[in-house]
């Protein structure tokens, strides 16, 4: 893997990734910035041979057992990066047209920073006060969809900033999804379930973290 690049002097981003890791390969070979490129592998296996053809970028390879899911895996992404001011972070599905990851570093640590363009969190920016503020994403929200939902009311109802800028990126939307007719039936779920969670949070006008439950994490597993 490429490793030319210092990394108190470029950018990190943060990348979990479940299946189809050509595209990720792609994501990485976009990269128009020295990066540090944080993988959270969340396939269960080990990814050996793994090649990066981008002498920008340096990756650092975390394999994990199981599938953290997105909120997890954003988490994780912010708590071992915990000096940062900003934490970027983006899906491995998505690429970079020049210019745009240059753009995102104008992110300020009093909001949250996504793609003006559908989806918003495709390749977003998450500012140190805002964590200071109102903490993690919720880890209940497993193992994807209504995280960024339930992160973005937070953020408004504290009362910081939600900037939308205008990123040049392409976009492979619910790759993982429509790649593996076994995550399209357990989304068909967990889809239902995590929206029924969400929408009691709001009913209950609660604002809080929530927290990583056993019970959600293996009723709703992709695993």
């Amino acid at each position: 893997m490429a490793s030319v690049v210092e990394e108190t002097t470029c950018m990190k981003l943060i990348v979990p990734v479940l299946n189809r890791f050509d595209l990720l390969q792609r994501m990485i070979e976009s990269i128009d910035v020295k990066a540090t490129v944080y993988v959270i592998n969340n396939s269960g296996e080990i990814q050996d041979g793994f090649f990066m053809r981008n002498p920008l970028v340096k990756v650092h390879w975390l394999d994990m057992p199981s599938n953290l899911g997105v909120a997890s895996s954003w988490n994780l992404g912010i708590k071992m990066l915990p000096f940062e001011s900003c934490w970027f972070i983006t899906s491995a599905d998505t690429w970079f047209q020049p210019g745009a990851l240059e753009m995102l570093q104008t992110a300020k640590n009093d909001a949250i920073t996504l793609a003006e363009s559908f989806p918003h969190y495709q390749t977003f920016a998450v500012g140190e006060k805002v964590v200071e503020q109102i903490g993690l994403f919720d880890e209940a929200l497993h193992p994807i969809y209504f995280e960024d939902n339930d992160y973005e009311r937070r953020v408004t109802n504290a009362g910081l900033r939600v900037d939308r800028l205008p990123l040049a990126l392409g976009h492979d939307n619910s790759s993982t999804i429509k790649s593996d007719n076994k995550f399209a039936d357990r989304n068909n779920v967990t889809f239902a379930d995590n929206k029924n969670y969400y929408d009691h949070k709001q009913a209950d006008a609660r604002f809080d973290e929530g927290r990583w439950s056993l019970l959600r994490r293996r009723q709703n597993s992709w695993d």
